[in-house]
């Protein structure tokens, strides 16, 4: 049981170096991440726990300590983690930092088709404890912590090495190593990988119908609402969230070019005195933006890279359902909608042409050549030319 486990808060160069004296012992350790992305403007990592032999750590990024060391640790190139796509990315940014392995249990346990993948589901299957849930929503950046946030904290290491331990021999097994040792290879390279920036970040979900001039207004507020989030340190939804946001532009085109606070939606309670007077004077500035400098609709999007023959993507998706049934796993495993299109392409392309262009994994390109050496010779070549 987890209950009253004893943890070391490292937050001193004494607790640390015991740490690295620690990480030299083992092969592998358990890690999660605690980040502030509810309560402030820029995400910060602010806890790191690894879970190693009978020890419980819990590392803190904002007490000053030079971190550097604990990435070079002989335990720290081959990692457990449970969802690792944002601890992998958090660690890349803030870090630098990339194991050389890792072993995803939530990916290993879709891999065998467990019907619920969270760690407190599987937790309770396997080990019969529940995790406590109280401090799902804490801001990770309060200082000093208090003794429930610590132990909720190593609650998502506690039970990693045995876990992991179980999937492996189950994965083993079923032949499936293979294929979470691919796609957990893929996550590291992913997490190294960053984001494209999105174009015109401001064209938010349900503002894609606004005329010209509803997008002026919409360019501006998204922009104050950035400006003061940054101010306040706080997520930008939290100073205003979209909904409110389109039904302000609503309002506001309705009544343009009159700007006054009676016709608009009811604002947040903190929206008074000189945060009013803002609000009101950006949007006396949207209205006074000649029409020539007011941002166009963007045009339809453009037709898809691929227009798949219908009826191959049909087969395929029904070969597809009845191999993942056979498996007991999700089939979006063997193939997502999107490489189903790939996979469909009219025309004679070869198959590892089409295999490279869906991009699939090697693991999920053997049972793809399975299920079409059991389809293909007695059934029509669906999709070639004549």
């Amino acid at each position: 049981m987890i209950k009253d486990e004893k943890y070391i808060l490292v937050d001193s160069e004494e607790s640390l170096a015991n740490l690295l004296a620690d990480l030299e012992l083992y092969d592998m350790a358990a890690v999660d991440t605690e980040a502030d992305s509810m309560y402030h403007y820029t995400a910060r990592l602010c806890l790191i726990q690894i879970t190693i032999g009978e020890h419980h750590y819990i590392v803190d990024p904002l007490c000053g300590l030079d971190l550097a060391p604990l990435f070079k640790a002989r335990a720290m190139q081959t990692l457990i983690f449970h969802g690792a796509d944002y601890d992998l990315r958090l660690l890349w940014q803030t870090y630098g930092f990339s194991p050389k392995s890792i072993f995803d249990t939530m990916l290993a346990a879709k891999i065998l088709g467990e019907q619920h993948l969270g760690l407190a589901d599987l937790v309770k299957e396997y080990f019969g404890d529940e995790l406590k849930k109280e401090n799902q929503r804490a801001d990770w950046t309060i200082r000093p912590l208090s003794l429930d946030m610590c132990e909720y904290a190593i609650h998502d290491t506690f039970y990693l090495h045995e876990l992991c331990a179980i999937l492996a021999e189950k994965l083993q097994q079923a032949g499936r190593m293979n294929w979470l040792t691919e796609q957990c290879n893929t996550l590291i390279e992913h997490a190294r990988t960053p984001n494209a920036p999105k174009k015109d970040p401001w064209r938010i979900t349900g503002s894609s119908i606004y005329s010209p001039c509803a997008l002026n207004i919409l360019k501006h507020l998204w922009e104050w609402r950035e400006k003061q989030a940054e101010e306040l340190d706080r997520p930008p939804y939290k100073v205003m969230q979209s909904e409110l946001m389109l039904a302000i532009v609503n309002a506001q085109n309705s009544h343009f070019p009159e700007v006054s606070e009676t016709f608009l939606p009811k604002l947040p309670r903190n929206f008074k005195g000189d945060r009013l007077d803002s609000f009101l004077n950006m949007l006396r500035t949207a209205v006074a933006v000649p029409e020539c400098d007011w941002p166009m609709r963007l045009p339809k999007a453009p037709p898809p890279p691929v227009i798949p023959h219908s009826d191959l993507l049909n087969a395929l998706k029904t070969w597809r359902d009845e191999k993942a049934e056979e498996l007991k796993i999700d089939a979006a495993l063997l193939a997502n909608k999107s490489q189903l299109i790939w996979l469909a392409a009219p025309g004679n392309i070869p198959w590892e042409k089409r295999y490279e262009e869906a991009h699939l994994m090697h693991w999920q390109q053997g049972l793809w050549n399975e299920i079409l050496r059991d389809k293909l010779p007695t059934a029509k070549r669906i999709g070639d030319e004549e």
